[in-house]
């Protein structure tokens, strides 16, 4: 291996460390609410949904940039999917306090069933929108450091929106398999759930989350 790309995957290994150091640290953010035990699975599995959803959209990523005219060497692409991902680390990791005060604030020690169940899913609809948001501000900065180094014809807004749609819907359905994250007040604590396969993220979102906060539905 030259120097050029010792230096690159050295470069690239750090960022995935911050990456996965960062999630992890909210991940323990949150789940801390349930149980120590709880935050400690999830500060051990987020990072593996971040991480696991960048590796897993690269090769997308790679073929939407051809199809847009970037013109990018897949290791550009992974570094470029590995970069908004280290920038939203870092949001994550900046916001980790409070969103630590919110989560304490949302889920009381003691309440009736019902009252736990809607702080459960107010947390888990707040914690999509902050991991959410970090996301796409990760994929607006990288729109400027690539808008350097495409061609002027690259259609490169096309090509970032496919490119977080992308990390939206892997790093949600991983999300799903690899659940509890949040941790359900009605559940007991476990690191994976024996279902973890069955249904998927939009379905649960569309007929349980969205209806409990709406309409008093239930959220299992």
């Amino acid at each position: 291996m030259t120097s050029e790309k010792g230096e690159f995957y050295g470069h690239l290994a750090r960022r995935i460390l911050f990456v996965a150091a960062a999630t992890g640290v909210y991940g323990a953010v949150l789940a801390v609410w349930r149980s120590p035990l709880m935050a400690a699975y999830v500060a051990a599995k987020l990072p593996l949904v971040f991480v696991g959803a960048t590796l897993a959209v690269s090769v997308f990523c790679w073929m939407a940039g051809l199809a847009a005219g970037a013109e990018l060497r897949y290791r550009e692409v992974l570094a470029a999917v590995v970069f908004a991902m280290s920038v939203a680390g870092a949001i994550l990791l900046a916001l980790a306090p409070v969103v630590l005060l919110f989560v304490f604030s949302a889920a009381p020690d003691s309440a009736p069933p019902e009252t736990m169940r809607l702080a459960h899913s107010a947390m888990m609809l707040a914690h999509i929108g902050v991991m959410g948001s970090a996301g796409t501000v990760g994929v607006a900065l990288l729109y400027r450091r690539l808008r350097r180094h495409v061609p002027a014809e690259c259609r490169l807004g096309m090509m970032l929106a496919l490119w977080l749609e992308a990390f939206a819907v892997v790093g949600c359905q991983l999300g799903w398999i690899m659940r509890p994250l949040v941790g359900s007040p009605n559940i007991s604590v476990e690191f994976l759930r024996a279902d973890a396969l069955e249904s998927n993220f939009l379905e649960s979102l569309s007929t349980q989350i969205i209806p409990h906060l709406l309409n008093g539905g239930v959220v299992k």
